[in-house]
């Protein structure tokens, strides 16, 4: 790699990690809404190269766009700014640097051209060495061509040390650059370990957990109990759950009210499994009283799952993070945007664009969240492929009519009892498991008489 190649990575280096060193925001006054082609982006004015305008927004992420693809208001704003801009910022807009992995926005001709950059930081040492080669390099030759540049950023690319999207980059890049960083889908579920383990490879992002509910009382609430309790699944292996890295505008999103009643169609940034709002009846699980505090139950194999959004998560996570991933790879958001303003308005999927991204949102009314799925799925059997599979232990059960779960509380690592009521008497179901998968379920009627039935799990 010659002088000059060396000088333009160090200044990349330099830039982002400085860019990360700083707390909070490095833009030019307050958030301000921007007019990218027909998308708002939110954020101030941070710098300027030839005719690409740099937007930071409120977490200081930088999205850079050609001012060409901006209004005529934004467009006289920049002007303004072009002058001192040029003068104080010309080192680092020289090269695009962006600290963290913004989505490029979608506009109508001109096209933009977008640099997104992902680079870990590299400390205040580093970062003073980087820049002594920095300067010596650039004391040998302080220009580049554009062509040139593109054509560094891919080669590093290749060997792992850089990720770079720009719509010029020849297009075997192109799934590998629109993908969502991994790491960032990782954080997300980083409250929940060891509970939840993840994994990924270079497609999907795998999500492993025992099945169990967390939150504590589970059940309880419930007045249309299929009789199932929550049993341990094994989403471990080849089994565990899988998001997409690379999601995919769909041209038809697949609409949750006419399809998808079988299986998940995300998962919780808890490990559970979220299905759609509607049971496999077409009624809403909410409306008809089957769902718990948490908006959850079981299924047929004993297995837990939610069928709305887990806004209770955003208690314990804040509005920042999502609350699940839907297995077309899009996040879902609670009842606001991630910046904790008020959710704006959102599309027939129930979700939108934001700050150059896409996203779900829950809301409070049907159909309570993900009306369609916004991205592109393979479906099998009524439900998004790859699916992870629930084991059962005993052969499901029917609704048991005046049912109302009480309480369900975990006696030891393996024992649960459930409380309900039927007519105002108290009945048990106390369960337990060994390692050699027996189940034990033993049903506790009113008067103290026990009704105990073994199953071998397979």
């Amino acid at each position: 790699m010659s002088l000059r190649w060396v000088a333009l990575l160090c200044a990349m280096i330099v830039g982002v990690s400085s860019a990360i060193a700083h707390v909070g925001g490095h833009g030019d006054g307050a958030l301000r809404t921007w007019q990218v082609g027909s998308r708002h982006v939110h954020g101030s004015f941070h710098s300027v190269r030839n005719n690409d305008v740099v937007i930071e927004d409120a977490k200081g992420r930088l999205l850079v766009v050609d001012i060409e693809a901006l209004s005529p208001t934004d467009q006289g704003y920049v002007q303004t700014r072009i002058a001192h801009v040029a003068s104080m910022r010309e080192p680092i807009l020289r090269h695009n640097v962006a600290p963290q992995a913004i989505v490029p926005v979608e506009v109508a001709p001109p096209t933009p051209t977008f640099h997104v950059i992902h680079l870990p930081s590299i400390g205040l040492t580093g970062c003073a060495v980087l820049l002594a080669i920095l300067l010596a390099a650039l004391a040998v030759n302080h220009a580049a061509d554009a062509g040139r540049l593109r054509t560094v950023l891919a080669s590093l690319l290749m060997l792992g040390i850089v990720g770079v999207q720009a719509p010029s980059i020849e297009a075997s890049l192109s799934a590998v650059l629109a993908g969502t960083d991994p790491t960032v889908i990782d954080a997300t579920f980083a409250p929940f370990k060891p509970r939840v383990a993840t994994r990924w490879d270079a497609t999907y992002f795998y999500v492993e957990h025992d099945g169990m509910p967390m939150d504590m009382p589970a059940m309880k609430g419930i007045t249309a109990w299929q009789q199932q309790v929550p049993i341990p699944q094994n989403y471990r292996g080849t089994n565990a759950w899988s998001i997409p890295l690379n999601p995919v505008p769909s041209n038809n999103p697949v609409s949750l009210d006419t399809a998808l009643h079988t299986g998940a169609v995300a998962i919780a940034v808890n490990g559970l499994p979220i299905f759609n709002p509607e049971n496999n009846r077409g009624e809403f699980s909410y409306d008809i009283g089957e769902l718990d505090a948490f908006g959850g139950h079981c299924g047929r194999a004993d297995d837990y799952h939610y069928h709305i959004a887990p806004v209770h998560l955003i208690a314990r996570l804040g509005n920042a993070s999502p609350i699940a991933w839907a297995l077309d790879g899009y996040p879902l958001y609670g009842y606001a945007e991630p910046d904790g303003s008020d959710m704006q308005k959102l599309d027939a999927n129930l979700g939108h664009d934001w700050n150059g991204s896409y996203h779900y949102h829950a809301i409070k009314t049907r159909p309570y969240m993900i009306a369609s799925m916004r991205g592109q799925i393979t479906i099998d059997r009524d439900q998004v492929i790859p699916q992870s599979r629930a084991t059962p232990a005993r052969p499901f059960l029917q609704a048991l009519q005046g049912a109302e779960i009480t309480d369900l509380h975990q006696c030891d690592s393996n024992h649960y009892a459930l409380k309900y009521t039927v007519k105002g008497s108290v009945y048990w179901m106390n369960y337990r498991w060994t390692s050699a998968n027996a189940y034990t379920y033993v049903a506790v009627a009113p008067d103290g008489t026990r009704t105990s039935t073994t199953y071998q799990r397979k």
